[in-house]
């Protein structure tokens, strides 16, 4: 099995799973049944290695917001060849009852109470407490000042998982890492999620040959940095890769081509009511989404994203931009039955 191919057919996750198995085991089994390291899987997967170590120890309170460590787990079993719903079953239930053991207090504590203050050694009066909380209200406005004053002249740093060159024969890639909190994150431009502790990652659509995909981060001060990372695709000709074309005559469903042009697009795709790809598209990059009753697309750049429509209406139509420059649009949907003129 070479880097780049993910291990197929899909395993049974019930073979792979005993009574007690925890995901972590899960995954570590199947990774070292495969014969793989963290470092391959890192290299295929774009995600670090810490979070990989985490996800195998169960650690959840150390990963990422739940939907980042959820995204993590979905890429990771697809790597090893799980169906991913099951696996995202199994961390969902050992992500809640890791959050619910969390917030249950020890015993020790419960028993153990607050000890009572030694009358005779502090007299608590309301001048000390006002004394007290107007000292503490000083120290954090200081503390607070002197933050935003730091953050005023530094740009925000990034930290990316993903190595400044690499090579794929896949369409797609998973870009992550981290930036100081409270920053905005952008692709090519184009703005993505991030957490509230900053990681982030982010699906990118590639178009066959070099790939110059610029990471760049903004604080609220306007200060910004920014990193490139240059990804060599050879897609075309490749085993994985997806189709992109529309069907040339209509039929009882709908075919839906998207591609951009002029700059990258945070583009969300559904598919009959299911999550489809959600993620940068870079110009020049097109995708097809197949479906039996209707596709919805959402962009954050309607005058660069371009669609092309095969339902039981049209055949081929090129619709091309689907808006105005800079203009985002939510929920376009194409049924089967859509009539475009």
């Amino acid at each position: 099995m070479t880097p780049n191919e993910s291990p197929k057919p899909k395993s049974n996750l019930q073979k792979s799973r005993s009574s007690n198995s925890s995901l972590g085991q899960i995954l570590s089994g199947r990774r070292k049944e495969l014969n793989l390291s963290l470092e391959d899987i890192e290299r295929d997967t774009h995600i670090r290695v810490k979070y990989l170590r985490l996800i195998e120890a169960g650690d959840y309170k150390s990963l990422p917001d739940d939907v980042y460590s959820r995204g993590y787990v979905k890429n990771y079993a697809d790597q090893l060849g799980f169906d991913t719903n099951q696996i995202l079953k199994v961390y969902s239930t050992e992500r809640l009852k890791d959050t619910q053991t969390l917030a249950k207090p020890s015993a020790s504590k419960v028993k153990r109470g607050i000890k009572p203050i030694d009358s005779q050694t502090y007299v608590i009066t309301p001048r000390t407490i006002l004394a007290g909380l107007t000292s503490l209200f000083v120290l954090i406005m200081v503390g607070y000042v002197g933050l935003q004053l730091s953050q005023l002249s530094v740009p925000p740093v990034i930290n990316l998982a993903n190595q400044d060159k690499s090579s794929t024969n896949t369409s797609v890639i998973i870009v992550s890492g981290e930036v100081d909190s409270g920053s905005d994150v952008f692709i090519n431009d184009s703005p993505i999620l991030s957490s509230p502790d900053g990681s982030f990652s982010d699906r990118v659509m590639l178009v066959d040959g070099s790939n110059q995909i610029k990471i760049s981060a903004r604080n609220k001060f306007g200060k910004e940095s920014s990193k490139t990372i240059i990804v060599d695709a050879k897609i075309e000709g490749s085993k994985l890769a997806l189709p992109t074309d529309v069907r040339p005559a209509s039929f009882d469903g709908v075919d839906l081509q998207v591609y951009i042009t002029t700059q990258a697009s945070f583009i969300t795709v559904k598919v009959d009511g299911k999550d489809a790809f959600k993620g940068t598209m870079l110009p020049g990059a097109k995708q097809l989404f197949q479906a039996k009753e209707s596709v919805r697309i959402s962009t954050s750049n309607a005058a660069s994203t371009n669609v092309v429509v095969t339902n039981s209406k049209v055949a081929g139509k090129d619709i091309g931009q689907i808006g105005s420059e800079a203009e985002p649009k939510q929920d376009i949907l194409f049924a089967k039955d859509t009539n475009i003129q």
